[in-house]
């Protein structure tokens, strides 16, 4: 065994399969929904959080909020996940504050900005959902990797959605940007696999997220419509999801790659969605069951 392997191999014996103390955690979208929910989660095993947001006011603010919950240092730092030279400066920010980061969330995304058939979309349209979902796991993957070889620890874990394992119409940008993930999140592990780095995916159902809160309350979207078609009966939390990802960063996770896991209360195996299975549960009290005031 070389020198540099010697050192992975003990740096990696040391740690903690439970915990991430220490470890630095570069989050995109970290200010807030999914994003913030992860960061969170990582923060709450010990990780030392990077929140990388376009709305930097907004990711101080969370980044102070979890440096105060839960006495880790923080960062918060400017990023636009499309943009080679923001993505350089972003990390180099997170490397001179922790050191080399060992945990990549690409969680920063965007929603459809509006629904139609494919022969309606703009290819503007088309090319700023790929460049923000797709090129920008690719670009933040590519600038992490180093650091994380340095590391001798790496955990990717990219974010896709249930619109990237099944056929749902009107959102075929959104959807072959998420089906992107699934393709490089899996050739990627293979890469990377024996360099102590896994990379995983998890794909959201119908997330209680606050943009997605606005559309509900704007009429853009039917809760009870896509409550139903989920055998659980509701949506979910963004809690709900951070927690997975937060298992998938742990140094003990380091069996699983290459994975795409549905975080959607059943909806993409769900089969005849019209059969009846039972009462549904009602929104507020999962959120009460969970202790999330809203």
């Amino acid at each position: 065994m070389n020198e540099a392997n010697s050192r992975q191999h003990h740096e990696l014996k040391i740690q903690n399969p439970e915990r991430l103390d220490g470890i630095p955690c570069f989050v995109t979208g970290g200010a807030q929904g999914i994003g913030f929910a992860t960061a969170r989660a990582l923060a709450a095993k010990g990780g030392h959080v990077c929140l990388a947001d376009l709305n930097l006011e907004r990711a101080r603010s969370s980044a102070a909020a979890l440096a105060t919950e839960f006495k880790i240092p923080t960062l918060a730092v400017p990023l636009d996940v499309g943009d080679e030279n923001s993505i350089t400066a972003a990390f180099a920010a997170a490397e001179k504050q922790f050191g080399h980061v060992g945990v990549l969330v690409n969680a920063a995304g965007i929603m459809t900005p509006r629904l139609g058939l494919a022969e309606t979309i703009s290819v503007d349209d088309f090319d700023v959902m790929c460049r923000i979902h797709l090129r920008g796991a690719f670009l933040c993957s590519q600038a992490s990797i180093p650091q994380m070889e340095r590391r001798g620890f790496g955990r990717i874990i990219n974010i896709s959605s249930v619109l990237g394992v099944t056929g749902v119409p009107f959102r075929i940008a959104y959807a072959s940007a998420k089906t992107g993930i699934n393709g490089f999140t899996k050739a990627l592990a293979v890469e990377t696999a024996r360099r102590n780095i896994t990379v995983n995916a998890v794909a959201p159902g119908y997330i209680l997220t606050e943009t997605l809160r606005d559309r509900l309350k704007a009429g853009m979207l039917d809760y009870m419509n896509y409550a139903e078609r989920a055998p659980a009966g509701r949506w979910g939390l963004p809690e709900e999801v951070g927690r997975l990802i937060a298992f998938l960063a742990l140094p003990g996770s380091a069996f699983i790659t290459g994975t795409i896991i549905p975080v959607d209360g059943g909806y993409t195996m769900r089969g005849d969605p019209g059969e009846s299975i039972g009462p549904r549960p009602e929104m507020g009290e999962v959120e009460a069951m969970f202790g999330i005031a809203k």
